[in-house]
């Protein structure tokens, strides 16, 4: 049976304990037996709150920075489609929810993706309407094998219908905000048990990247990321080793932060193995061997595909290149994730 994902962003949420869910330890790299055993997902649909209680819980409009790294980590045949919900009637938006692209493959589709998502998303589209946001998923994708359903806030129109039910896919829920416990939460997590997806509670919009890379990892079947938070003050670097095992093709390092006045590099990528250098990236024809490196650079994101790999230590350098946010320190959260896939 073919499998497709929906992806629904949520409002809100009271814990940050996904964080400590998501996060594999740093010391050691996750097995790829689980990986090797997925079906990745072909076609996925993306629906995410544009209420106007946005324009205070991501300030930064991080949804659409972490929906803008999920079109960059994706394989460029993979179809991504993706909706806009609020509520009926408030200032020029008529329905519930609307179209913001339809589902087609990413990569010859990734900028215009991009380009939509910021001319759309702006928290201009009043309440919180589940029913509108699963409908227009449905008319809009009804082939999709995964969904993201990403949202800031309890349903608040009406009865909620249960429409995550009548797609049926795997769909994961982050919710933010401080969505309340009790009735909202369980929801949310209903909608992630019920489709056999997983519900990421946050407490604010801050990990919605490193939530999105998880998830991302999950629908691709790469190994779930380790995960390395390092707090730097502008110019000062960090190096972290994760270890490569003999079935692993190739690696996503994805560099996630808050604000978009900050600026963070990625550089200096070595592996060994028993003390002896195998390959670098570094530029055509240098010895030894170089590692295959592309690179996608967003304002709040940096994401790294590298192959030419062979069982060892790879070593990388995270600096701060710039703090303009006005912060002593920013946090940085890097995310490696593994396949045994080129």
């Amino acid at each position: 049976m073919r499998r497709v994902v929906e992806v629904f962003l949520g409002a809100g949420a009271a814990a940050l304990l996904a964080v400590v869910l998501i996060a594999a330890p740093a010391s050691a790299a996750s097995p790829l037996a689980g990986a090797s055993a997925c079906a990745k997902a072909k076609n996925i649909e993306a629906i995410v709150d544009d209420s106007i209680s946005m324009e205070f819980t991501d300030q930064n409009r991080l949804r659409v920075q972490a929906m803008d790294l999920l079109i960059n980590s994706l394989d460029s045949s993979t179809q991504l489609g993706a909706v806009e919900f609020g509520s009926a009637g408030f200032e020029d938006n008529p329905p519930a929810a609307d179209s913001v692209f339809p589902p087609q493959p990413v990569g010859a589709n990734a900028s215009a993706m991009k380009s939509a998502l910021d001319q759309k998303i702006h928290a201009d589209n009043g309440a919180t309407d589940y029913n509108g946001a699963f409908a227009q998923s449905d008319a809009d994708n009804p082939t999709a094998d995964a969904r993201i359903f990403l949202t800031d806030g309890g349903h608040d129109v009406d009865v909620y219908k249960e429409g995550h039910l009548v797609h049926g896919v795997p769909t994961y829920v982050i919710g933010f905000g401080g969505i309340a416990a009790g009735e909202d939460q369980a929801r949310l997590q209903k909608i992630a048990t019920d489709t056999g997806g997983r519900y990421f509670p946050l407490k604010d919009s801050s990990q919605l990247q490193p939530v999105m890379d998880t998830i991302e990892a999950a629908l691709t079947c790469q190994t779930p990321p380790q995960q390395f938070t390092d707090l730097l003050k502008q110019g000062q670097s960090k190096v972290h080793s994760i270890a490569i095992g003999a079935a692993t093709k190739a690696i996503q390092i994805a560099l996630t932060w808050g604000s978009p006045l900050d600026k963070f590099k990625v550089s200096g990528l070595k592996l060994t193995n028993k003390g002896h250098l195998l390959a670098i990236a570094a530029r055509r024809g240098a010895k030894p061997s170089k590692l295959k490196v592309s690179r996608a650079v967003g304002t709040t994101y940096t994401v790294l595909k590298v192959s030419g790999l062979h069982k060892g230590q790879l070593r990388f350098t995270v600096r701060a290149a710039k703090i303009g946010s006005g912060e002593p320190k920013v946090s940085l959260t890097t995310q490696v994730s593994q396949s045994s896939r080129r």
